[in-house]
């Protein structure tokens, strides 16, 4: 008989950002693993069979409602196709990431062999956010790794029982979330935000259609060895190092001296939960402050206490917090924060592996992108760091992309404590420049710096009105007098027109 539960606050979110684009497949991770040797795959549907019956989450259904749908038992499909080469493989991988879930009749995982040769195969596993987050793939797959060894050996799989399932945690919030704890937590976020622009326009707003792509930028151990040295020094974390410079590069594309960044929390607190899939993530937002050109060390003290600040408030679902503070609705933009960002310490933890077997995940270029931009540094072994981007080709080009990696690391490398942000600049482009003169002309100055606030410097609404007309007639582009109202400077005006494609 099926049970039936209240959603989670994320997930009450989730499914409405489901229904509002039902074919799309942001909110789903897919996973592809190259498999040498001789997989036995009774063994791996025994072992799916097993995570099925030990997870609630993978036999919950969503319908129409705020309540999810469990059932005593249930399945996960594996598919095993026959391909003829490995380009044919990664066609079907790019296929199974773009194909849409059915939250209303499930299954929320479901599992593809692709069979290159005997002992040659290519694991695709798609799991819906719902079912398991972030946190959830490493308990996943040391969970199959487990439940694998023991159906090849006929031997137990040694996964004691689990003490809570996902709906208990999901209880458990509900309860701890009082309304007055609700409220406590509603005023704190709304107090620390206000004034903060909610939207980071890095590029002129349109509408972001989820068309997801990933690129990623290698960074020399040298590079890595002074971010350490670096927070060492300074006794601050390496997160707080690479996050200070995340901000500080996003607010100088953006001409902004407050930017707002998105944090993934696990949500993990209870030792309880440590073994159990689900939707526990929840979205923390950490303001980086630029203001009054303050030196490196005072950005990181900066950003050291408003990451403990957030951490110290993270009860408050994201959900709730973007229904307090009410941004202009707009469907096709992520509310509050545009840019998530993450580091990922070196580890070897979670890594899927399959009795017998050699197996190596593979990177994906993903169809589609769960906010406009993701940042995510992944510090290596060998001590290298890479950055990835994620993110959305409805809105970026990859040249503006890899010009963002390259910025990023350049601060990385050239950085000290005592360097002003001011002279962490690159050099302004031609556009920047130009509007730069543009802005001096109408203000009657001299000069004016690309990263200078026109309304700083003395200049008045009606003045903008000027400066699109000088756009118009001297660079052949459109640029709205709101559009300039809302970045007031020559470096953040110059960011639109380097991406709109607003020619005349």
């Amino acid at each position: 008989m099926t049970t039936v539960f209240p959603m989670s606050f994320a997930q009450q979110r989730l499914c409405f950002l489901h229904r509002m684009d039902p074919t799309g497949a942001a909110h789903a991770t897919v996973r592809c693993h190259r498999v040498v040797g001789p997989l036995d795959l009774r063994a791996l549907r025994e072992s799916l069979d097993v995570l099925v019956a030990r997870h609630e989450p993978l036999r919950t259904v969503f319908p129409l409602g705020a309540q999810q749908h469990l059932s005593p038992h249930g399945e996960a499909p594996l598919h095993v196709v026959d391909v003829a080469t490995e380009a044919e493989a990664l066609r079907h991988v790019q296929a199974e990431a773009a194909r849409p879930f059915d939250l209303e009749h499930g299954p929320l995982l479901r599992l593809t062999v692709l069979r290159l040769e005997p002992r040659t195969h290519f694991l695709v596993f798609a799991l819906h956010l719902l079912a398991a987050d972030g946190g959830s793939l490493q308990v996943f797959s040391e969970d199959l790794a487990l439940a694998y060894r023991a159906a090849v050996l006929g031997e137990p799989t040694g996964l004691s029982e689990l003490p809570v399932q996902y709906v208990d945690w999901s209880a458990w919030q509900r309860e701890q979330l009082t309304a007055s704890r609700r409220e406590s937590l509603s005023r704190w976020w709304r107090e620390r935000l206000s004034g903060v622009p909610l939207f980071l326009d890095l590029v002129a707003p349109r509408p972001a259609l989820g068309q997801g792509r990933r690129a990623h930028r290698v960074l020399p151990t040298a590079i890595a060895r002074s971010v350490h040295a670096l927070a060492s020094a300074e006794r601050q974390t390496v997160f707080t190092v690479l996050a200070a410079a995340c901000g500080l590069v996003l607010g100088q594309r953006a001409g902004r001296e407050r930017v707002l960044l998105g944090l993934a929390v696990a949500n993990r607190d209870l030792p309880e939960v440590e073994r159990v899939l689900g939707f526990f993530v929840n979205t923390v937002v950490l303001e980086v402050d630029l203001r009054g050109d303050p030196d490196f060390r005072q950005l990181l003290t900066r950003v050291a206490a408003s990451t403990a600040d957030a951490y110290a408030h993270k009860d408050l679902p994201f959900e709730q917090l973007v229904e307090d503070l009410s941004p202009p609705r707009d469907p096709t933009r992520s509310p509050v924060v545009q840019v998530n960002f993450a580091y990922h310490p070196p580890h070897t933890a979670g890594a899927l592996a399959l009795h017998g077997c050699e197996v190596t995940e593979l990177p994906l270029d993903l169809p589609s992108a769960k906010f406009e931009l993701t940042l995510r540094v992944e510090e290596r072994s060998d001590g290298h760091l890479t950055v990835w981007a994620e993110f959305d080709e409805s809105l970026f080009d990859i040249a503006f992309i890899e010009g963002l990696l390259a910025a990023y690391e350049e601060i990385l490398r050239t950085v000290s404590p005592e360097a002003r942000l001011a002279s962490l600049r690159p050099p302004p482009t031609a556009t920047e420049a130009h509007l730069a003169r543009i802005f001096a002309d109408v203000l009657k100055v001299a000069s004016v710096d690309p990263y200078d606030d026109f309304f700083r410097l003395g200049g008045h609404s009606l003045q903008l009105i000027e400066i699109a007309a000088r756009v118009r007639a001297e660079l052949d582009r459109d640029l709205g007098v709101r559009e300039l109202y809302q970045h007031p400077t020559a470096a953040g005006a110059a960011a639109l027109l380097t991406r709109t494609g607003a020619s005349r």
